[in-house]
């Protein structure tokens, strides 16, 4: 099994698409983005599992349709656990660790350990740098991120 873990802000959508489109008429993730996610588990066969904060609010379900109402037409499988819930009175000082930590959680807890996976995400993942795409938080989800990405998963034949 392959897996993609998903960050939503600054990978599928970004600053610039917030900034520029019109709040009465724009979708909530960019579609050139969920286009490129498309890709990238179209070339792979790998499935997401959401990291992003959005699953903090979110059931799976919930984030399912999120996504499948935006064009994605993958798999979500999961996602993360939640390590360290975001609030204002205390916020995580180390997000990017914190990140890590629920997904190495999350492959820990498998009975089968992916066989490999990649972390799409504009977060520093220091931890698990050999396996992340670093995406910028004003750009989101490039081609140059779908070509790393197939690279770390290996093309489905």
């Amino acid at each position: 099994m392959k897996i993609v873990f998903l960050d939503f802000d600054g990978v599928l959508n970004h600053y610039l698409m917030l900034l520029h489109e019109d709040r009465d008429t724009r979708k909530q993730f960019s579609p050139p983005a969920v286009e490129r996610l498309n890709t990238i588990v179209k070339r792979t066969g790998a499935r997401v599992v959401v990291s992003s904060t959005w699953r903090e609010w979110n059931t799976v379900d919930r984030l399912r349709t999120l996504l499948a109402e935006e064009g994605f037409v993958g798999e979500v499988l999961d996602h993360t656990p939640i390590l360290h819930p975001r609030t204002k009175r205390f916020p995580d000082p180390n997000p990017g660790q914190t990140r890590c930590m629920e997904i190495m959680q999350w492959i820990d807890a498998r009975p089968e350990r992916p066989e490999r996976f990649v972390a799409l995400d504009d977060l520093d993942l220091e931890l698990l740098a050999a396996y992340h795409v670093k995406t910028e938080s004003d750009m989101g989800l490039l081609d140059e991120h779908v070509e790393l990405s197939v690279d770390l998963l290996g093309e489905t034949p």
